[in-house]
């Protein structure tokens, strides 16, 4: 079995060296693959077909041509000059100085066969050396990947034999035109690559290997915000076939791939260095894993909540698996601080906590909607000095925006983008335009972050660096009901094997930053100041005012509201400290929260086996952590108020 080349470049070519995108193996029917323009977004969309009579366009490249000599060498007059290898001499043919090239070109026909202007690249007593020379006329040896050339003024054997060894070089600015669909190699250099079923950013390519099988795509993997032990020579290695990359978009600089299961895995692991290093991470990433459960049971035991791990223990195979993600994937320090507390949860503000906005709003900064806006600020010179404090911070990489999406704005399908979830990504991402250092969070329910990341990515992220963009599910909790005499309380199944859970609510969603790893990521980057908002029109994201304002006060947490109304939490605009950020990632315990009274469907483990209940009363619980319960972690000193009015 060979791989399926072809090339509308070189369709007559007796000996065709052409590397295109191919199945990883040929067939026993002839299938041609192409790569078919969609007009809406510029892309070229892998096709097959079966019995055709002639190749459609194929991706065709120049691999070692563009790869290996694009670099820049010095001659003895100091000029820079640049040049790409074609091929090598390797041996003399006959008498009269005719010498073999070995081909390292998807061009051998323009590159050996039409005469004109080359260069050798030579090297005497270690000194490298580039002359111009004529190629007079070439042959290509058939079944051989090599051409026998002529090259004026090397007209005897000795003369051809102190050639043997050099490359033969052509301009690098000499590149055959292409048909519409084709590229070549580095063109793929710098794409991103993004998995294609969730929208996932997987890295970068940095170079593109060429093998006798197939090629090979080397990929710089994004590792912000992700764990890893030693990334200084981390990367993926993906093979460039059809059945893996299923579309390459030049214009927005990015490929999708649908990799097999546990190829991008395989190659994190095959990055790390000897097999026993390998083994060793393996190891204790299982070992982690592990002690996560075994931890989690251990509360759940300690909590009395042991029907949870029954059903863990008598669950077949594949739902074993999932309930045990599920169990310990539960924020146990929030759960447990929320059911051992349940006497003192909030319902909206306390009385204590009402009367210290009142207070704060007595001292808040009054500004109209028009000075927020910058529209008349440089009339007043306080506010002038805050939008220029909040544009340094800005400018200088200083702060991060995370955007929590609630279910006000819901996304439905990829074709069903709510309208204000549209005009406020792409206000976003003009407000971003540019700013290569700036992290972008967005915290939205499960269901919606693969239609996100896919509107994300068709809008080529707005112009922000997606290296720096991270779209995560909000946390969820267990529900549970409780007893009639309301002094214990017991987790739910939604179905056998499944915990009934509900949303965590935005002020439980900022641990998500510490569990994610995110939040090191910002200390790591010097982060000094989070934007924490809702999607709503009364957010303004990254306003340089509002940031000036809260540094210059040196406060924790800044809260800018409208004509003095607070609202009940589903709208809010925060601007907290990283310093306040890592305190609450340690005090998680002191987040206020609530217990709200619900009624679900669920089911039960019975001595006859699961069992559907509707309950009828509202005895079951949500727990919900408001993002204004934050402020039970700070005192009354650490908080500012902005109050716009309009």
């Amino acid at each position: 079995m060979h791989p399926l080349h072809f090339s509308l470049l070189s369709p007559s070519s007796p000996c065709p060296s052409t590397l295109s995108l191919r199945p990883a193996s040929l067939p026993s029917y002839p299938l041609f693959r192409s790569f078919n323009f969609n007009p809406s977004s510029s892309a070229w969309v892998c096709a097959s077909g079966a019995g055709a009579l002639a190749p459609p366009p194929a991706i065709s490249r120049e691999p070692v041509e563009a790869n290996s000599v694009a670099e820049t060498r010095e001659n003895e007059t100091g000029e820079m000059d640049k040049y790409r290898e074609v091929g090598t001499i390797s041996t003399v043919h006959g008498v009269k100085g005719e010498v073999k090239v070995v081909s390292s070109t998807d061009f051998p026909e323009v590159r050996f066969g039409k005469p004109g202007k080359r260069w050798l690249r030579t090297r005497d007593g270690g000194k490298e050396s580039i002359k111009e020379i004529d190629l007079i006329k070439g042959r290509c040896n058939p079944g051989q990947n090599s051409w026998t050339i002529s090259l004026r003024g090397i007209n005897s054997i000795e003369e051809a034999n102190n050639i043997v060894g050099s490359a033969l070089l052509i301009g690098s600015d000499d590149r055959p035109e292409l048909h519409e669909g084709e590229f070549y190699t580095p063109d793929l250099v710098g794409m991103r690559v993004i998995l294609k079923e969730t929208g996932m950013f997987v890295g970068t390519v940095v170079s593109v290997m060429n093998t006798k099988g197939n090629d090979i795509l080397q990929v710089k993997p994004n590792l912000i915000g992700r764990e890893e032990e030693d990334s200084s020579n981390s990367q993926i290695l993906i093979p460039f076939v059809e059945e893996i990359v299923t579309e390459v978009d030049m214009e927005r600089q990015e490929m999708q791939i649908t990799p097999p299961k546990g190829l991008l895995e395989l190659n994190s692991r095959s990055t790390v260095g000897s097999s026993k290093e390998r083994r060793l991470m393996e190891w204790k990433q299982k070992k982690k894993s592990q002690q996560r459960l075994a931890t989690a049971k251990k509360i759940l035991n300690d909590m009395e909540q042991t029907h949870v791990l029954d059903a863990l223990r008598l669950a077949p195979k594949a739902q074993k698996t999932s309930l045990a993600k599920q169990i310990a994937s539960i924020d146990f320090r929030l759960f447990q601080h929320a059911l051992n507390n349940l006497d003192k949860h909030i319902n909206g503000l306390s009385e204590d906590m009402e009367k210290n906005f009142s207070l704060l709003l007595k001292n808040a900064m009054k500004i109209s909607h028009e000075n927020l806006l910058g529209k008349e600020s440089e009339r007043n010179k306080f506010h002038h000095e805050m939008r220029e404090k909040g544009l340094e911070l800005l400018s200088n990489s200083k702060a991060a925006i995370v955007l929590m999406i609630n279910e006000k704005n819901k996304i439905g399908n990829s074709s069903e983008i709510d309208d204000d979830l549209r005009n406020s990504l792409s206000d976003i991402g003009e407000h971003l335009m540019g700013s290569q250092g700036r992290p972008f969070v967005m915290i939205t329910a499960t269901h919606q972050v693969e239609t996100l990341q896919k509107y994300l990515r068709d809008n080529s992220y707005f112009g922000m660096d997606l290296q720096k963009v991270w779209v995560l599910e909000e946390g969820r909790l267990p529900v549970f009901s409780m007893t009639s005499d309301q002094s214990g309380s017991k987790v739910l199944f939604k179905s056998p094997f499944e915990l009934l859970e509900a949303p965590i609510g935005p002020g439980g969603d900022l641990s998500l930053l510490s569990f994610q790893k995110i939040l090191d990521t910002f200390n790591q980057m010097g982060i000094e100041y989070l934007q924490v908002c809702s999607l709503d029109d009364k957010s303004s994201i990254g306003n340089p005012l509002f940031f000036g304002y809260v540094s210059s006060l040196d406060a924790g947490v800044g809260i800018k509201v409208y004509n003095g109304n607070v609202g009940d939490g589903t709208c809010f605009d925060l601007i907290i400290s990283m310093k306040h950020m890592n305190k609450i990632s340690r005090d998680a315990k002191k987040l206020g929260f609530c217990a709200v009274a619900e009624k679900h469907r669920y089911v039960e483990k019975t001595s006859e086996g699961w069992v559907d209940v509707s309950p009828e009363a509202s005895n079951l619980r949500r727990l919900h952590f408001p993002v204004y319960g934050l402020l039970n972690t700070c005192s009354l000193d650490d908080i500012c108020f902005m109050n716009v009015l309009n």
